[in-house]
């Protein structure tokens, strides 16, 4: 369970007459349906005569394909229809690639360069004889070497993509200030090696996709479950080699969770598509199972090999910071450089630090292709900071708690302006330590609490060592468009770049009011469980004077909806809010406009008040409901479009034309998780996680805990559980849920949430992005306790996730016996 120190979650509901309902813990309307099983997921959806699509995978990692013999599958007597590689390149295109020069094929055709890639589609009658049919293709393979580490990937001895050339396709060298000076004059200069595991989102819900091809037409109806449907919608349209027009993307109100993991389903999008188009039309369904989605479903996230260095002095001061890294991306690059390039947007976290380096390399290796997922590289980042940070603690012989507090940026320098030009909005970084200290001190290290000496002591004698200690991260938010632009842009060219190129996409929102009144509005990106209907609907209940109830919230598909940005990187509560916030205003002006001509009066004696508009003077009138009565559409609907809060402000002119990334807000995040090691085992159990939280402005604090919530358990599952292994022939080694190992309630420890709030003085309502919140902050957290747990053995957690064989073999290097500590 857990806590909340400013209100308890609950149930809200205005009690004077015009309380805000923003700011209340106002229940989530998603949810009814949700629990009362009423939600349609893609699951769900099977329109009548709709065929089933089922995949022959790969077996190998990576192999040449020599033949793919379907005859057996033709000769099945419910089988549709069978589609190779060979079919589609005469017929469509490649997808799209992260780099250029890539080119992959919805299905693979001369080479597979994972276990699991796709290599032929079946279409049959039902699911059931579509994987029966499946197993009657025979594809013959000359099996090659794979590559399965990343680090030996950049040696190019088997180079994976022989057209390409080398196995590292990018990569680049950013500084910012005068690290190398830093370094020289330090007095000391500590340097640690890190490793982050592959992991990634496991959403209850796998991919799905209904398509149906409209041969009168000519053009596609697409329902799926894919993330940002109107940004990422050219995965789909491109590849059929269709206009976007001909191409509809209709993603449902309920999805279950993607985090990310879903940005990349377009393959499963256009081979349904393409299936329906060779079958004149009839809607083929195709839904991943659970193996295929943890095998080959193209949603595995960051696998990071780090080597970072800190310049400190003898008095504690941090000089200089270098970070390098490998990424391992997988056989294809899919979002890349957004991927390694996003840490710049919290660069040195919450320390000031003004001299650093950070250098990357992206490579490729015989693994499924890597994704998206909660904080986009960033949590690794963090946890590699973190542990360099501890470590020059320990070089200086100092209290890391000491000395983290010594080095973080002050609340006076707010806005501050870190070395990479993104801007940290607000905070108070030192007050959050402090306080969560004071929280842990005050509640645990007392007589009976967790930490209290004697039952430690108590502890250790039996073989268990306890510690906690706290650390602080920063979460951006509210990421941009022109980002990814800038981002394949050479620099030369952006040298001659100025702010008048930048080209963000703004949110929008529409809506209109209904003849009883009611108010009906239309969000233009998709949801995934986050509550933008929720939102939407306090929001816009309290710029119209309404309750929530007044107010009904639907979604656009990617044909109506304009090219938004969409449910990513931490946005929607800003975008979201500041789109309520301006559709409620110019409803309410065009419906003092509208009432003014039906008063014959001028608009400044009209007033909006409660759901209507009144004559100052003469007390007159018009409802909501008479006012759409009187109007044919021209003041009762309106479309606002909120403006990306950095597109406005100079303060960002420097990253915004350079390849830098923007996040405008800051939220953040002060841990102390107290863990416990069971020396004999290396088992880590978390025993309590206490958190200070910083969102800004909480538009619905029961929505925000709960993202809180969501997002630590996947931060205790990237920590302790959670890892995509690979052997060294590259064969997946945790393609069941068996072996991939997620945090269930068995594990989870009490969550003990306190919240602090500086609004952003950057968005409308004051509110900071937290969505990734939890996952990106959580593993840095648990890793910084662990390493007090084992400083005496001076043991680092140099490796994450930190399972309890790993932790046992740390022991074991030490010096510690099995008996553990304490016998």
């Amino acid at each position: 369970m857990s806590r909340a120190e400013t209100e308890s979650v609950g149930d809200a509901t205005p009690t004077s007459e015009r309380e805000s309902y923003t700011g209340q813990s106002v229940k989530r309307v998603e949810d009814y349906d949700i629990l009362t099983g009423r939600a349609e997921y893609i699951h769900d959806i099977t329109p009548p005569d709709c065929l089933h699509m089922a995949l022959v995978r790969s077996v190998h990692p990576h192999a040449r394909i020599e033949e793919v013999d379907v005859s057996r599958a033709l000769d099945h007597p419910d089988c549709e229809l069978v589609i190779t590689g060979e079919d589609l390149k005469a017929d469509y295109n490649p997808m799209p690639s992260g780099l250029p020069g890539f080119e992959e094929w919805s299905l693979a055709t001369d080479k597979v360069l994972y276990s699991g890639e796709p290599v032929a589609a079946i279409v049959a009658s039902d699911r059931y004889a579509a994987e029966d049919i499946a197993d009657r293709v025979v594809v013959n393979y000359e099996k090659l070497d794979a590559v399965a580490d990343a680090m030996e990937a950049r040696t190019d001895e088997h180079v994976i993509h022989e057209d390409i050339g080398t196995n590292v396709p990018d990569s680049e060298r950013f500084e910012f200030g005068d690290p190398q000076t830093a370094f020289e004059e330090a007095d000391h200069v500590v340097e640690g090696e890190y490793s982050w595991g592959r992991i990634s989102g496991v959403p209850l819900e796998t991919a799905g996709v209904v398509a149906q091809y409209d041969p009168e037409n000519d053009s596609f109806d697409i329902d799926c479950n894919i993330q940002l449907h109107t940004l990422v919608d050219d995965t789909v349209y491109d590849t059929l080699g269709y206009p976007p027009e001909k191409v509809r993307l209709n993603v449902p109100a309920d999805v279950g969770g993607s985090y990310g993991t879903k940005i990349a389903i377009h393959r499963y999008c256009c081979l349904a598509a393409m299936a329906s188009q060779y079958l004149d039309g009839r809607p083929v369904k195709f839904v991943e199972d659970r193996v295929e989605n943890l095998q080959g479903g193209d949603m595995h996230s960051s696998e990071r090999d780090y080597k970072v260095k800190l310049a400190v002095d003898d008095d504690g001061t941090i000089r200089g910071l270098d970070v390098w890294f490998v990424d391992d991306f997988g056989a294809y690059p899919r979002y890349p450089v957004n991927q390694v390039l996003k840490p710049l947007a919290v660069l040195t976290n919450a320390y000031h630090i003004e001299d650093v380096g950070y250098e990357y390399e992206l490579a490729l290796t015989n693994k499924t292709c890597q994704t998206a997922y909660r904080g986009f590289g960033v949590p690794s980042h963090l946890y590699a900071l973190e542990m360099v940070v501890d470590e020059a603690a320990r070089e200086l012989g100092m209290d890391p708690t000491t000395f983290k507090r010594q080095n973080l940026i002050p609340p006076e320098e707010m806005p501050y302006l870190i070395p990479s030009k993104n801007i940290y909005d607000s905070g108070d970084f030192p007050a959050a330590f402090d306080r969560i200290v004071d929280i842990v001190d005050e509640e645990e290290r007392v007589e009976g609490g967790l930490l209290d000496p004697e039952v430690v002591d108590q502890r250790r004698e039996e073989g268990y060592i306890r510690a906690a200690s706290p650390s602080i991260h920063v979460e951006p938010g509210v990421s941009g468009s022109d980002w990814t632009d800038r981002q394949r842009t050479d620099r030369d060219t952006l040298e001659a770049r100025d702010r008048d190129d930048v080209e963000e996409l703004p949110e929008h929102l529409r809506g209109s009011i209904r003849p009883d009144g009611s108010v009906e509005a239309f969000i233009a990106t998709d949801s995934q469980g986050q509550g933008h209907r929720t939102i939407v609907a306090q929001l816009l209940a309290d710029a119209l004077e309404l309750t929530p109830d007044d107010v009904e919230v639907s979604y656009l598909d990617s044909v109506e909806a304009p090219t938004e940005y969409g449910t990513a990187a931490s946005r929607m509560a800003v975008m979201l809010s500041g789109a309520s916030e301006g559709l409620g205003e110019l409803l309410k002006t065009n419906l003092r406009e509208l009432g003014a001509r039906e008063f014959d009066a001028e608009v400044e004696d009209v007033v909006y008040r409660e759901g209507g508009v009144e004559h100052v003077e003469t007390r007159e009138r018009l409802t909501l409901a008479e006012l759409r009565d009187r109007d044919d559409g021209e003041y009762t609907a309106a479309a606002y479009d909120y403006q990306h809060p950095a597109s406005v402000r100079e303060e960002f002119d420097d990253a915004l034309t350079g390849k830098l990334p923007v996040y405008p807000t800051a939220a953040f995040a002060a841990n102390a998780p107290i863990i416990e090691v069971d020396t004999r085992t290396g088992q880590v159990e978390i025993l309590k996680f206490y958190t200070l939280r910083d969102c800004g402005t909480r538009l619905n604090p029961m929505i925000v805990d709960g993202q809180a919530m969501g997002g630590l358990a996947q931060g205790i599952g990237a920590a302790l559980y959670e890892e995509f292994g690979y052997a060294d022939d590259g064969q997946p080694q945790a393609i069941t849920l068996f072996d991939y190992l997620l945090p269930s309630v068995k594990n989870m420890p009490d969550l003990e949430l306190y919240h602090q709030e500086t609004p952003s003085p950057y968005t409308a309502t004051g509110a900071k992005g937290t969505g990734e919140g939890g996952m990106i902050d959580g593993p840095a957290a648990i890793a910084t306790s662990l390493n007090t747990a084992l400083a005496e053995f001076g043991i680092v957690t140099d490796t994450i996730p930190a399972t309890g064989h790993r932790v046992r073999r740390w022991l074991r290097d030490a010096g510690v016996g099995t008996e553990g500590v304490g016998r």
